[in-house]
C-alpha cells in the first residue's frame, strides 16, 4: 500500500467535465473536503483553547502563589505574635500586640507612651488559643492550596476539550484516509465497468473484422476446394468417357474377332460343303472319261454310240450342274467374306476414330460441368471480394471507435485526476494521508485491456500463439465476441475447418470453448 500526502499536479483535459462531470466517488471527495474543513475548524478551536489555557494556568499560578504567600505570612505572623506573647509584648490598654503595630508601621513603645499603657505577657491559655487560631487558618489555606494543586476544573475541562478535539481530528483524519480508499475502490470499479463496456463494444467491432477476415478465408478456401473438386470430377468424367470409349472399342474389337472367326467358319463350311461335290465331280469326270473312251472305240454300234452319247451328255450335265453349284456357293461365300471384311474394316476405322476423338469427347463432357463450377467459383470470388470490402470498412470503423473510447477514457481519467487532486489538497491542508493510486490503476487497466482487443484484430489470424495474455484471457468468454461465436456456430464443417486451418490452434480452442 502506498499513501501519498504531497499534492501532485497532473495536467488534465479541462473539457472532460463536459463528458464526465463527476465520478461515482464524488461523495467521498466532498466528504473529505467537508471533514478537512471540520478538522481545520477543530484546530482553530484547539488554538483558541490553548490560548485560553495559558491564561487559566497563569491565573492558577497567581492564585497558588497568593495562597502560598498567605500561608508563609500566617506562619510569620504566628511566630511574631507568639514571640510577643511570650516576652510580654502586648499593650495593657488595647491588648494589641507589638508585631501588629510593627506590621502597620507603628512604634509599639511610642504607642504605650501615648496610651499610658504598659507591656503585659500572654497567659498559657491565650498562647494555646492563638496557636490554634493560626493552625486552623493555615490548615484552611493548605486545603485551598491542595485543591488548586489537584487541578482547576476550568483548566481540566479545557485540556479535556483539547484532547477530545485532537482525538476527534485523529478519527476524522482516519476517516479521510478511509473515504479516499473508498473513493479508489468505487472509482476503480466504475472505471473498470466503463472500460469493460467500451471493450465489449470494441469486441463487437473486432468480431466484424474477424468475421470479414474469415469470410475471405472461407471464400478463398471454397475457390481452392471448388477447383480441386472440378479437377477431380473432370478427371472422373474423362475416365468415364475413356471407359465408355474403350468399352465400345473393346466391343468392336470383339466383333472383329468374332467376324474373323465367322470367316473361318464359313471357309470351313465351304471346304466341308465343296469336298463331296468335288469328289462327285471327280467321279463323274472319271465316268465321262470312260464314256469318252468308249465312244472312241471303233466297233461300237450306233445304238451303243447313242447310249454313250446320251450317258456322256448326262454326265456332262451333272458336272456342269455341280460346277455351277460350286460357283454359286463360292460366290455366296465370297460375298459373305467380303461383307465381313467390309464390316471389320469399318469397325477398325471406328476404333481409330474413337481413339482420335477421345480428347474432344472428354472435353465436351468436361465443359458441361465446367460451367457449373465456373459459376460457383465466380460466386465464391464475389463473396471473398465483398468480404474484403467489409474487412476494410470494419477495420476503419474499429479504428475510429477505439480512438473515441480512448478519448472517453482519457476524459474520465482527467475527472479522476481532478477529484483526486481535490482530496489531496484537502488532505494536505490538515496533514492527513490520502490514497492516490486510482488514476494510475484506471490508466493501467485500460492500457492492458485495449492491446488485448488490438491483438485480437491484428494477431489472431496470422498464427500468433499469444493472442490472450493472463490479464485478458477472459475476453474469449461468452460475454465477449458473441457475434463472432454465433458466426462460427453457423459455419459448415468444411467452412469451420477452413477457418481453423488459417488460425493458430490456441486462439481457436479458446474461442470455440
Amino acid at each position: 500500500m502506498s499513501l501519498k500526502t504531497l499534492l501532485i499536479i497532473i495536467p488534465f483535459n479541462v473539457f472532460a467535465i463536459f463528458s464526465y462531470s463527476q465520478t461515482a466517488g464524488i461523495g467521498a471527495v466532498t466528504s473529505v473536503e467537508s471533514i478537512s474543513k471540520r478538522i481545520e475548524s477543530n484546530k482553530e478551536t484547539i488554538v483558541k483553547y490553548n490560548n485560553d489555557l495559558i491564561g487559566l494556568e497563569e491565573a492558577l499560578k497567581k492564585r497558588t502563589k497568593k495562597i502560598s504567600d498567605d500561608i508563609d505570612g500566617l506562619y510569620k505572623e504566628r511566630d511574631n505574635i507568639i514571640g510577643d506573647m511570650k516576652v510580654g509584648a502586648r499593650c495593657s490598654q488595647c491588648n494589641g500586640w507589638k508585631s501588629e503595630f510593627e506590621k502597620r508601621g507603628e512604634n509599639f513603645e511610642k504607642h504605650l507612651g501615648d496610651v499610658k499603657g504598659y507591656a503585659i505577657p500572654a497567659t498559657t491559655s491565650e498562647l494555646e488559643t492563638t496557636r490554634k487560631k493560626f493552625a486552623e487558618a493555615i490548615a484552611m489555606k493548605k486545603v485551598q492550596l491542595q485543591n488548586i494543586e489537584k487541578g482547576d476544573n476550568g483548566i481540566a475541562k479545557k485540556k479535556d476539550d483539547i484532547a477530545k478535539l485532537e482525538k476527534e481530528n485523529e478519527t476524522l483524519c482516519t476517516s479521510i484516509t478511509s473515504h479516499s480508499k473508498n473513493y479508489e475502490t468505487s472509482v476503480f470499479s466504475e472505471g473498470k465497468n466503463k472500460q469493460n463496456q467500451w471493450i465489449e463494444s470494441l469486441m463487437n467491432y473486432a468480431s466484424a473484422i474477424l468475421i470479414a477476415d474469415d469470410k475471405i478465408t472461407i471464400g478463398k478456401a471454397k475457390i481452392s476446394r471448388l477447383k480441386k473438386e472440378f479437377e477431380a470430377e473432370a478427371q472422373t468424367v474423362r475416365e468415364q468417357i475413356r471407359n465408355v470409349i474403350e468399352e465400345g472399342q473393346n466391343k468392336m474389337a470383339a466383333d472383329i474377332d468374332a467376324n474373323e472367326k465367322r470367316k473361318q467358319v464359313i471357309l470351313d463350311e465351304q471346304k466341308e460343303y465343296l469336298a463331296p461335290i468335288e469328289t462327285k465331280i471327280g467321279e463323274l469326270k472319271k465316268q465321262k472319261s470312260k464314256v469318252d473312251a468308249d465312244l472312241k472305240k471303233p466297233a461300237i454300234t450306233e445304238a451303243e454310240k447313242a447310249t454313250f452319247l446320251n450317258e456322256q451328255q448326262q454326265l456332262l450335265n451333272q458336272i456342269t450342274e455341280l460346277n455351277k453349284n460350286i460357283l454359286q456357293y463360292n460366290a455366296t461365300v465370297k460375298s459373305k467374306l467380303s461383307q465381313i471384311e467390309i464390316t471389320n474394316i469399318q469397325l477398325k476405322d471406328d476404333i481409330l476414330k474413337l481413339t482420335a476423338n477421345l480428347p474432344k469427347k472428354q472435353e465436351l463432357e468436361v465443359a458441361k460441368i465446367r460451367l457449373v463450377y465456373d459459376a460457383k467459383i465466380a460466386d465464391a470470388t464475389n463473396s471473398a471480394s465483398r468480404a474484403s470490402t467489409e474487412l476494410g470498412l470494419a477495420k476503419r470503423t474499429y479504428t475510429d471507435k477505439a480512438a473515441a473510447y480512448k478519448n472517453d477514457n482519457s476524459k474520465y481519467i482527467d475527472v479522476v485526476i481532478l477529484e483526486s487532486n481535490r482530496m489531496l489538497v484537502a488532505g494536505q491542508r490538515v496533514s492527513c494521508s490520502v490514497w492516490n493510486e486510482v488514476r494510475g490503476m484506471v490508466a493501467t487497466n485500460w492500457s492492458k485491456l485495449l492491446p488485448c482487443v488490438n491483438n485480437i484484430t491484428t494477431l489472431a489470424k496470422p498464427y500468433s500463439s499469444h493472442v490472450f495474455n493472463a490479464y485478458c484471457s477472459g475476453m474469449a468468454s461468452s460475454k465477449y465476441l458473441i457475434a463472432y461465436k454465433s458466426f462460427l456456430s453457423g459455419l459448415s464443417p468444411e467452412e469451420l475447418q477452413a477457418v481453423r486451418g488459417n488460425t493458430n490452434s490456441d486462439w481457436f480452442d479458446i474461442i470455440t470453448k
